[in-house]
């Protein structure tokens, strides 16, 4: 039989499930703003699983992903248990903005760093971002993995990707880079460099302290989509059956592309955005990835490949400005 699970005073049996949340802030109002929890105890004992989505409130499938996926889990036959958090920042949610749009912008350069995803593992006395880190930190180390379910900002589509932590973070990281192949997502990123392995990012800090995490992107942010859901709920009960947490065999695509690096390519101009390489799709370096047109219906830009490589992310945006990301390739 499994032990008893607490979490931040609440105690969940062998074989049940309770809602739950973890006290976070209060509003001028004096309106307190919590983090949810789903606490699920499998009867079986096994390992203690964190999974989290919606750290940027503009993240909507990540909920849904969770919803899906757990609504499969039979308690009776779970071995182990899950921390569920589907909010990670429920102020983000709440502004429907990556990050708490209303606390940055009544004082931005009190709320640097502002992203909360990218400060762990947080300060308890900190500013917002630092504080919401702290809570997630505390519950992540309750746990033996944890996965982190992401989307691209607003327009933008990735592919369903698995990122690792660095490799320099032992054999932690070993055991994430085994979680990434399990997800069965197909694209795998294992870089050593850039934002997702910094120093503070979540899955980052949760693998130096010897819980395995990685990060998961799949879909557009701002939108709840029915195949990006389907396929990440697909994802995490493939990781939960790599855990042995539940019964299955893992399903795996037919191909997996394991990646060295993120190559942005950005617009040199503004104007309309027309993409015309397919999302997943290999490039060889000279291909035409998509077009940039004026206002007069005259090409201003094609953006090529600069070198071979998978097109992964992809801008939906039908207008862009001058910097602006226009398409991503995944590098072998």
């Amino acid at each position: 039989m499994a032990d008893v699970l607490e979490i931040e005073g609440c105690v969940v049996a062998p074989g049940e499930k309770k809602r739950s949340q973890v006290a976070l802030l209060q509003l001028p109002d004096g309106t307190s703003v919590s983090i949810p929890l789903l606490l699920m105890n499998g009867a079986q004992p096994g390992p203690r699983v964190y999974l989290g989505a919606a750290i940027h409130g503009d993240e909507v499938n990540g909920i849904a992903i969770l919803t899906r996926a757990l609504k499969e889990i039979d308690l009776r036959r779970l071995a182990g248990s899950i921390v569920c958090v589907p909010v990670q920042q429920p102020l983000a949610l709440y502004a429907d903005h990556r990050l708490p749009l209303a606390q940055f912008l009544r004082s931005p350069l009190d709320q640097a760093p502002a992203d909360a995803w990218a400060c762990f593992p947080g300060k308890d006395d900190g500013n917002l971002a630092q504080m919401t880190a702290a809570t997630l930190f505390r519950l992540i180390r309750y746990c033996d993995y944890a996965l982190d379910i992401h989307t691209p900002t607003r327009g933008g589509r990735y592919v369903p990707i698995a990122i690792l932590p660095h490799r320099k973070l032992g054999p932690a990281a070993q055991t994430a880079e085994q979680m990434g192949h399990a997800l069965g997502t197909g694209w795998v990123m294992r870089g050593e460099s850039g934002i997702y392995v910094s120093d503070g990012v979540l899955c980052v800090e949760a693998t130096r302290v010897s819980v395995p995490a990685l990060t998961f992107e799949v879909g557009e942010g701002g939108r709840l989509e029915e195949d990006s859901v389907a396929t990440g709920a697909h994802c995490v009960l493939n990781l939960l059956r790599f855990l042995k947490m539940i019964d299955g065999e893992i399903k795996k695509p037919v191909t997996t592309h394991v990646m060295r690096e993120f190559l942005g390519l950005r617009a040199r101009c503004g104007g309309l955005l027309v993409t015309e390489a397919k999302l997943g799709e290999a490039v060889r370096s000279g291909d035409v990835l998509c077009r940039i047109i004026d206002i007069f219906g005259e090409e201003a830009q094609s953006v090529v490949a600069p070198a071979d490589g998978l097109f992964i992310r992809a801008t939906t945006l039908s207008t862009v400005t001058t910097g602006e990301r226009v398409a991503t390739l995944g590098i072998l």
